[in-house]
């Protein structure tokens, strides 16, 4: 192979591998754009936006879900008083949710609960799948602090749902 030859099979490669990445950045900033333009910000951000509403601090678990986040999002609607968090997958299309409202503005959120459990804390937490078409959603309840959480989560994406969502919920 001759010196020029070389030459453009390596800029060709280097290119390629480059236009890769630059196609990657542009996805990752569409999927950030989207959300951006529905209002989610950081976590952080969504976080400190809502302790500033309420005046009073707010903890999340420590724990996620053992699954691959490629993006984590978060909104307060002062609206309907509510802190929305989502950790994704874009590549692999699931996502994590976990909402947080006041207790004391709570209401029968759940109605057809499958399960009541307790936490290490004494804690009581509420237990939901629902869905059909072999897709279930689990829907986990707890109030900590004067909070009421809300973890959402695809059942199919974890091995021991339950055991899961208490792990989270134990977290804090």
């Amino acid at each position: 192979m001759t010196k020029k030859k070389l030459i453009i099979l390596l800029f060709g490669l280097t290119l390629n591998f480059s236009g890769w990445t630059i196609a990657k950045a542009i996805q990752q900033k569409g999927i950030e754009e989207d959300y951006r333009d529905l209002s989610y910000k950081s976590v952080s951000d969504a976080i400190l936006e809502t302790e500033s509403y309420y005046k009073k601090s707010l903890g999340l678990p420590k724990k996620l879900p053992p699954l691959d986040f490629t993006h984590s999002f978060g909104r307060f609607n002062k609206e309907n008083e509510n802190l929305e968090i989502e950790y994704l997958s874009e590549k692999q299309h699931f996502n994590y949710i976990i909402n947080v409202i006041p207790s004391k503005n709570e209401t029968e959120l759940l109605s057809d609960i499958d399960s009541q459990v307790f936490l290490k804390d004494g804690t009581q937490a509420n237990y939901l799948t629902s869905g059909k078409d072999g897709k279930s959603l689990i829907t986990f309840m707890f109030k900590k602090n004067n909070w009421t959480y809300i973890l959402s989560i695809e059942e199919r994406l974890l091995d021991n749902p339950l055991s899961t969502m208490m792990e989270i919920a134990n977290s804090f």
